[in-house]
């Protein structure tokens, strides 16, 4: 890999948990605005969780076109949203210890961590077969 292919992957690596973190964050936010428009609660986390988190390592896939990466990017993206939902909803979380904070996500963000992986896996291989990564070609 390159020093300039370096250099422009770890932008797309840290973006990987801002994301997550930031619609963690953002979800009580998004609750209410999901409620307000005549959803049911939880309707906003399930939106993230479906639809902007997979499409985020989609297009994070396609960004960087390392294989790799997406499998490492969709643990990131998903440890970033538990991280935020953590922070937003502290009685979920037993204690604040590292193991603690590991066994509140729930099971459900864990499949759905492995559904990224394979997205964000599919868009790199994509990315990687028609010339579009970030560094040169062929160094997935």
């Amino acid at each position: 890999m390159t020093a300039v292919a370096t250099k422009r992957l770890w932008p797309t690596l840290v973006a990987y948990p801002a994301v997550g973190l930031g619609l963690g964050l953002a979800d009580p936010a998004l609750g209410r605005v999901a409620q307000q428009l005549g959803t049911k609660p939880g309707v906003a986390t399930a939106v993230s969780v479906n639809v902007i988190l997979p499409l985020a390592a989609v297009a994070f896939g396609l960004a960087h076109a390392r294989v790799w990466c997406a499998w490492l990017g969709a643990a990131l993206l998903a440890l970033g949203f538990a991280a935020g939902l953590a922070v937003q909803y502290p009685a979920g979380v037993r204690d604040w210890s590292p193991a603690g904070i590991l066994s509140s996500i729930p099971p459900v963000l864990v499949a759905a961590a492995l559904g990224y992986a394979v997205l964000g896996t599919l868009a790199a291989l994509a990315g990687s077969a028609r010339g579009w990564s970030l560094g040169q070609r062929g160094d997935t």
